[in-house]
């Protein structure tokens, strides 16, 4: 034997022995003696059976530089040995060479590197050294097995878990049930049904019992899916496997027919819950709600308000405001307020748009003492706290002839601290001008200021011309210096309401300012010509003229004063103050009708007394002389009016007879009248600018 094969079987003698494996070592260094692959392995085999791992490594170190290529079970053995000696890391990038180079663990290693790769969380590598270890017939452990499927339960990964329970069945090894029901509730919630099923069924054929709780879930997950029919087969499965549904099961049949909009279906499987003495859930209840008023069953949704009520299961506010305006909407006031009244009454919140809504319908109702009383319960309870939820009832207490209660009511609201709006509080105002009180709605423009409600213009300046009318120049002013404090600026409409209060606007015409006569006033006519002015010459009956005069603003000062008011004295224009009568002129208008008496327009309607002249002073003019009532529009002769003047109403006069016309229109002028044309005969005369 020689000396190479002693060293040989002296380290396979020592093997395990890590004192005497380096005695032995130390004695081949000295002696210069080769190390082959065979004194290698002895080696490395002793040390890391010591977890020498440091004296392990210097031989690989040594190996590498000598082109010792070591056996793959070695390097097995040393990443297994690192991994127990904690050095997760290092093992790990051992495992992963191996990997890299293709070399599959032996059976005496699949465990320990399982672990390796358990204990760092590499699933997806133990789940193929699983997959190894099951085509050799080997089984892992059954802790093994539970971290497998535990992290396939936390991932939700439906493939996974179906991959290890198979490689489970196929070593003849079960799932715990526990675990596996919740692995297939897992797959049920996620919605894939067939699936939990399928993997139930392979379970079962395995001869794995499973707890009721597995058919809870695919129950549940039925009805989640909104699929009665499988949610009613999983329910007689139940009972088949000896289990008797409860509530809860029955509850999940019933949801699943909501979720499916099965009114029908539904009502009958609540009815029916009701009638083995137990309730749908409130979830289900609420849902019926929806399914009712979504098939337009008005009557059912409010049915399970009052079972809500009844069963005392709390009452969603945006249900109940719902099933509400749906039965307002539908013109049921009685329905919706009854309704109302009760939920309020059982300390339901109170919806403020279906109190708002519930208000108004009953102003329109003509309940309005009604609206009112629930009106201020809503105040008081804090529901509408608003003025402006009081307009809809001022405004009908103002429509049905009430508006004295209306201004009250206004005057209660300001009094309490409650401000309406601006709208309301200016036709109330409106209200109180027109029945004469003008004193009284002085002061609520004075409470409404105080209380920061504002009042529009044309009610200031309506009340302005009340009082002006009535002679009252301090009222006016006062109103006058509320408008201004208001932020409202003045224009000449409210001048012209202060001159008119103080006397300074002339009342009729040919009057001087202050009701006082002007000096030379011309000589009013008689009663007669007043009421019966002389007619103007017809189309047939007029004389022709010599030219046209000009129509300019120059015309005879015939005007009517600045400022036209009613007189119970006359209405009619006075004569021209000259001496020579003046010759007559074409009618004004069509047909020969005569001119109007007088002439006063502004463009507000509400504006009284507004001089006509400094607006219009060549219309003016032609309407005291006689003139045609509006100038034709520029290159179409007698045809349209002015495009920026309103009509005016005029004043009703009779005509005089056609023989009294000729005769004054002959003696006013001096010549005979001419002859009477006879039927269809030409005019007599120029024609007029609207002929």
């Amino acid at each position: 034997m020689t000396e190479r094969d002693t060293y040989l079987e002296a380290l396979q003698r020592f093997a395990g022995d890590l004192r005497m494996v380096q005695q032995v070592e130390a004695s081949m260094q000295t002696r210069g003696v080769t190390f082959t692959a065979d004194h290698y392995e002895l080696l490395l085999a002793t040390y890391l059976g010591a977890r020498e791992l440091d004296g392990a490594q210097r031989l690989f170190d040594q190996m590498a530089r000598e082109g010792v290529t070591p056996p793959a079970s070695v390097r097995w053995d040393v990443a297994l040995s690192t991994a127990r000696a904690g050095r997760t890391a290092q093992a790990l990038a051992l495992l992963d060479e191996l990997h890299a180079e293709g070399i599959e663990p032996e059976a005496r290693h699949a465990h320990g590197v399982l672990s390796v790769y358990l204990g760092a969380g590499r699933y997806p590598a133990a789940r193929a050294v699983l997959r190894q270890m099951a085509q050799r017939g080997e089984a892992a452990t059954p802790t093994e097995y539970e971290r497998l499927l535990q992290d396939c339960l936390d991932r939700r990964a439906i493939k996974d878990t179906r991959s290890v329970i198979e490689l489970m069945l196929d070593v003849d090894r079960q799932p715990p049930p526990g675990l596996a029901t919740e692995l297939i509730a897992m797959i049920a919630r996620a919605g894939h049904t067939d699936r939990a099923l399928d993997l139930l069924e392979r379970l079962r054929s395995a001869g794995v019992e499973l707890p009721g709780d597995v058919h809870t879930e695919l129950l549940l997950a039925h009805a989640k899916a909104g699929d009665a029919d499988a949610a009613v087969r999983a329910l007689e499965a139940m009972r088949a496997a000896g289990t008797e549904p409860t509530s809860f099961h029955r509850n999940a049949v019933l949801q699943a027919r909501l979720a499916a909009g099965d009114v029908d279906g539904a009502w009958s499987d609540a009815l029916a819950l009701a009638a083995d003495g137990r309730i749908p859930s409130g979830a289900n209840l609420e849902s019926l709600i929806d399914v009712s008023l979504g098939a337009g069953r008005r009557a059912a949704a409010s049915g399970v308000l009052d079972w809500m009520l009844i069963l005392g299961v709390p009452v969603p506010p945006a249900k109940a405001a719902e099933i509400m305006s749906r039965h307002l909407r539908a013109g049921e006031l009685d329905t919706a307020w009854t309704l109302f009244e009760e939920l309020t009454a059982r300390g339901v919140p109170a919806d403020r748009r279906v109190a708002r809504d519930l208000v108004e319908r009953l102003v329109r109702a003509q309940r309005i003492d009604e609206a009112l009383g629930l009106l201020d319960r809503l105040r008081a309870a804090g529901t509408l706290t608003h003025g402006r939820h009081y307009g809809p009832l001022l405004q009908g207490l103002v429509a049905g002839k009430r508006g004295e209660e209306a201004v009250a009511l206004l005057e209660r609201l300001l009094s309490e601290g409650v401000q309406p709006t601006s709208a309301d509080a200016s036709k109330l105002l409106g209200v109180l001008i027109k029945s004469k009180e003008h004193e009284r709605a002085g002061a609520l423009i004075g409470a409404l200021q105080d209380a920061g409600v504002s009042v529009d213009e044309p009610t200031y300046r309506e009340l302005m011309w009340a009082h002006a009318r009535a002679g009252q120049p301090e009222p006016a002013q006062r109103v006058f210096d509320q408008m201004v404090a208001a932020g409202i600026t003045p224009d000449e409409r409210h001048q012209k309401a202060l001159e008119w209060a103080k006397g300074e606007t002339p009342r009729r015409l040919g009057e001087a300012a202050g009701g006082e006569a002007s000096p030379e006033p011309a000589a009013a006519p008689s009663s007669e010509s007043a009421s019966e002015p002389a007619a103007a010459p017809s189309s047939q009956s007029a004389e022709p003229e010599p030219a046209a005069e000009p129509e300019t603003a120059s015309e005879p000062a015939a005007a009517p004063s600045s400022q036209s008011a009613p007189s119970s004295e006359s209405d009619s224009v006075p004569a021209p103050a000259e001496s020579k009568p003046a010759e007559p002129r074409p009618a004004a208008g069509r047909g020969g009708a005569p001119p109007p008496r007088a002439f006063a327009h502004d463009r507000d309607h509400r504006s009284i007394g507004k001089p006509a002249r400094g607006r219009f002073p060549i219309l003016h003019a032609r309407f005291a002389t006689g003139g045609p009532r509006f100038p034709p529009l520029a290159g179409i002769p007698g045809r349209g009016r002015h495009p920026r003047v309103p009509r005016v109403r005029t004043a009703t006069v009779r005509r005089a007879p056609a023989s009294r016309a000729r005769s004054t229109a002959g003696a006013a002028s001096g010549r005979p009248a001419p002859p009477r044309s006879g039927a269809g005969g030409d005019r007599a005369g120029p024609p007029g600018p609207h002929m």
